[in-house]
């Protein structure tokens, strides 16, 4: 059974959920850390490219999803359930 995908609006409805900053950069989206969180010292950011990240029922790649993993702990479940 596959997995199921995560779209850019999940993303975005968590992170506003849940304190993270998204700011644009040349249709770029990146992703910034809430302030104050003392566990996420060195990688704070994540970027998303753009094709990603386009509307809200944009399927963002796997690639993404593992990064939002490692950098922040975000499992692709807290992402579907936000």
């Amino acid at each position: 059974m596959s997995q199921p995908r995560v779209k850019w609006g999940d993303i975005e409805r968590f992170c506003k959920q849940n304190g993270y900053e998204i700011k644009g950069r040349g249709g770029d989206k990146i992703i910034v850390a809430p302030k104050g969180d003392r566990r996420l010292r060195t990688r704070n950011t994540v970027r998303i490219g753009h094709k990603s990240c386009g509307h809200k029922g944009a399927e963002v790649l796997e690639c993404y999803v593992s990064l939002l993993k490692r950098a922040f702990g975000i499992t692709r479940r807290q992402l579907l359930d936000a």
